[in-house]
């Protein structure tokens, strides 16, 4: 699987989709609690991975101050809290590369730091860390796919995982989520940065730095 990996992941690339509908309405809900003469959007680490541009459009459309230095308020606005009210505006998934049956012993990724205890079906995931995803979330970290988190098991590779799916099974092309929307059953942001022991703020703004973005609305 691993050999294949690289050749495959670069045309089955992952994504940071952004909800500006989302900061939007954020926006709403943060200007409505502290009023648009109080409220400073943040907009420092090229808007917390999600665009200064698009970001700083948006706020300046509700009359709010924008601003290139950090402040407490700043994850607010893109759904980085625990806030009910507010949404959050990332969303990172990739796509199935590969799937593979393997027996118990058998070991997986570089190093083999990981060896299945039983026989289990295996998912090769386009993301690695080129792309962002941190590579402490080996043997750690799981992904949403089919609906079921699965472990990630053995090491991050530079732009593949391997998920380990059990007994459940997974085609080449389905999409594996790090994490999205809470509202429509997908991991928050908040539960990734918990698996890795990281900030959510800086979560996102390595994965919007690192991959490509698609802005919808």
């Amino acid at each position: 699987m691993e050999r294949d990996a690289s050749m495959q992941a670069n045309s089955w690339r992952a994504t940071a989709r952004i909800d500006l509908a989302a900061i939007r309405q954020n926006l709403v809900v943060l200007t409505s609690r502290y009023g648009t003469k109080k409220y400073v959007a943040d907009i420092a680490a090229d808007a917390y991975g999600h665009g200064t541009s698009e970001v700083g459009r948006l706020a300046r459309k509700a009359a709010v101050t924008v601003s290139e230095s950090s402040n407490p308020l700043g994850g607010e606005l893109y759904g980085l809290t625990r806030d009910p009210l507010l949404h959050a505006a990332m969303r990172v998934s990739a796509l199935v590369i590969a799937t593979k049956t393997i027996d118990a012993g058998e070991g997986v990724s570089y190093g083999y730091t990981w060896h299945a205890p039983t026989r289990t079906n295996l998912a090769l995931v386009g993301i690695g860390y080129a792309d962002g995803l941190d590579r402490s979330a080996s043997n750690v970290g799981s992904l949403l796919l089919g609906g079921v988190e699965h472990r990630i098991v053995g090491r991050v590779a530079m732009n593949a995982l391997v998920l380990d799916l059990g007994q459940h099974s997974a085609a080449i092309g389905d999409e594996a989520v790090v994490f999205g929307d809470p509202a429509v059953g997908e991991p928050a942001v908040g539960d990734w940065a918990g698996q890795l022991e990281r900030p959510c703020a800086e979560i996102v703004a390595v994965f919007g730095s690192h991959l490509p973005r698609e802005y919808r609305w």
